[in-house]
């Protein structure tokens, strides 16, 4: 019995280091925006309404990812609630020799709760997250904390640089060991201009990750014509590469937005779709 856990436990570590179902689902974008353009610190935005948000989608090796949020102009800034759930079902547990049926059948979730705070400062915006992490493979668990924070700087009404450290905590045993979380910085920048009635926004952040040995490069691009949005994306680093693109469309108090990468690593399409709705 103990050999079958050992197997098991094996199993779903190799499970969460490469489908990204262990800490590693924290890197797994949250939104259309965020698959094309990844995380970049200088896009945080101060709620002037309350707003409610949702998100669907696939990641690499057919992870289900849903996402709700709640944001809302408050103490002299924008405060938020954001949901994330992670799935990954029906893995196999499969002996050395061939068989018509698996040994068992189990699935991997994730689940992290965020509470958010963004202000106004001198020419930008300070951000800072406090985040609940949840863990559940097979039949193990782990919990844990986790702190994001950011400072976007608007060098004038064009340009603008921002910074971001994020998962910076601790989570509790799984099995015998600690999870370790996805550390990650991140430095950006915006270039925003307009021609006629088309406004342009370019996207550059560079990125050092526990989660890879070299850097990660992003370049974006936002285009918004009257209700309309389109963005594009590409990403590199040592070993991968991929190209993302998307649109959105706003209508009324609606926005709808859709997203899909191309990669080089061969694991499946992310892609995900979301609504926004500002309320009243």
């Amino acid at each position: 019995m103990r050999s079958i856990f050992k197997i098991i436990t094996s199993l779903l570590v190799f499970q969460s280091l490469v489908f990204g179902v262990g800490t590693q689902f924290l890197a797994i974008p949250h939104n259309s925006m965020e698959l094309v353009l990844g995380v970049n610190p200088t896009i945080n935005l101060i709620a002037t309404k309350p707003m409610l948000t949702a998100s669907y989608g696939n990641w690499l090796g057919e992870i289900k990812v849903s996402s709700f949020g709640y944001n809302r102009k408050a103490y002299g800034g924008s405060t938020g609630l954001d949901v994330r759930y992670i799935a990954l079902n029906d893995i196999e547990l499969r002996s050395e020799r061939p068989t018509d049926e698996p040994l068992a059948v189990y699935g991997a979730t994730a689940i992290a709760l965020d509470g958010k705070y963004n202000r106004l400062i001198p020419k930008g915006i300070i951000g800072i997250k406090i985040r609940y992490i949840s863990l559940q493979l097979f039949d193990e668990s782990s919990t844990g904390y986790a702190m994001d924070i950011g400072l976007q700087h608007n060098i004038n009404k064009k340009f603008t640089i921002g910074f971001s450290l994020l998962n910076f905590g601790k989570m509790s045993k799984l099995y015998k060991e600690e999870p370790k979380l996805p550390i990650r910085m991140i430095a950006g920048s915006t270039y925003n201009f307009s021609i006629n009635e088309v406004n342009y926004s370019n996207y550059i952040a560079l990125e050092k990750s526990t989660l890879t040995d070299g850097m990660i490069l992003r370049v974006g691009e936002v285009i918004k014509w009257n209700k309309l949005q389109l963005l594009i994306g590409t990403q590199f680093s040592d070993n991968t590469a991929s190209i993302s693109g998307g649109f959105g469309i706003k209508l009324g108090s609606y926005q709808i937005g859709y997203a899909i990468q191309y990669g080089s690593q061969l694991l499946g399409i992310p892609q995900i779709v979301d609504i926004s709705v500002i309320l009243p």
